[in-house]
């Protein structure tokens, strides 16, 4: 049964501008921009964008889905929950998938969603993910 649905749109020139030069060919990593990267995404996102060609436009796209998957959810719990909590991770089979253990998984219990599926595009300069709670 469909409990929520979630959608997000990213600008990824904008993503890119607030990201800094995380990412870039070349970055230690060092600067300002870098403190939303870390504390947005968790340390298994980072690894998995860090082998992507564009590493940036992997995290827009996981940008995308936290906040999808946060639209979706949020409003089956009594207080909502940091979107943080929100960690999607390529399956072996390489499409995204969303970890619901961990401190998500109270969150989940708690808005009655036992699966949730995300999908995530991107087309020049826009990322586009979607969450279905179930």
């Amino acid at each position: 049964m469909v409990r929520g649905i979630g959608i997000d749109l990213v600008s990824l020139p904008e993503f890119r501008r607030i990201c800094g030069d995380w990412g870039a060919p070349g970055q230690a990593g060092a600067d300002i921009a870098n403190a939303f990267v870390s504390r947005t995404f968790t340390a298994a996102e980072l690894a998995q964008a860090a082998g992507r060609h564009d590493p940036c436009e992997f995290l827009a796209g996981r940008f995308a889905c936290k906040e999808a998957v946060f639209k979706a959810v949020a409003p089956l719990t009594s207080e909502g929950f940091d979107l943080r909590l929100v960690e999607t991770l390529d399956a072996l089979t390489g499409q995204p998938q969303v970890s619901l253990a961990g401190a998500l998984a109270p969150v989940l219990s708690e808005a009655g969603v036992t699966s949730v599926l995300v999908s995530i595009t991107n087309e020049e300069q826009y990322v586009l993910a979607q969450a279905l709670a179930q």
